[in-house]
């Protein structure tokens, strides 16, 4: 809390975003001070008259109104600039080299390991066997 009274922390209040302690803390200087119980009020009153306003859809054209005459020229090419940097993003996503999803590579896994396995130089007899035949019958 700031200074003497509760000033910022009247809000953190209303919206019961103040950690425990900090809520005891504003709880009892609440109590004894008067003035933090009229801002309070006063704070709640005016969060309930703005919560109370009707929404409004703004109207066709509304921010074309607010805009200045040349931030509206450069909407169009500013679109044409989007464009084209997401037609160069897709173009690179699906072009460009990628590196292969599986790791390691398999072909060269295979060659390290019938290399490594083979005592007679045939590197494809002497595989370790990758699966156990499993038989399920008689």
């Amino acid at each position: 809390m700031n200074g003497p009274h509760l000033e910022e922390t009247l809000s953190a209040w209303l919206d019961d975003e103040l950690a425990p302690a900090a809520r005891r803390e504003a709880a009892r200087h609440l109590e004894d001070c008067a003035a933090c119980r009229s801002e309070l009020d006063l704070v709640a009153g005016a969060r309930a008259a703005v919560r109370a306003l009707p929404v409004r859809v703004p109207p066709a054209g509304f921010l074309d109104d607010l805009l200045p005459p040349a931030a509206l020229a450069l909407r169009p090419r500013r679109r044409a600039v989007w464009a084209l940097a997401a037609a160069a993003a897709s173009a690179a996503a699906l072009f460009l080299p990628r590196e292969p999803s599986v790791a390691p590579v398999l072909p060269a896994l295979l060659e390290s390991h019938a290399a490594r396995a083979s005592v007679t130089g045939d590197p494809l007899s002497q595989l370790a066997p990758i699966a156990v035949p499993v038989s399920f019958g008689q």
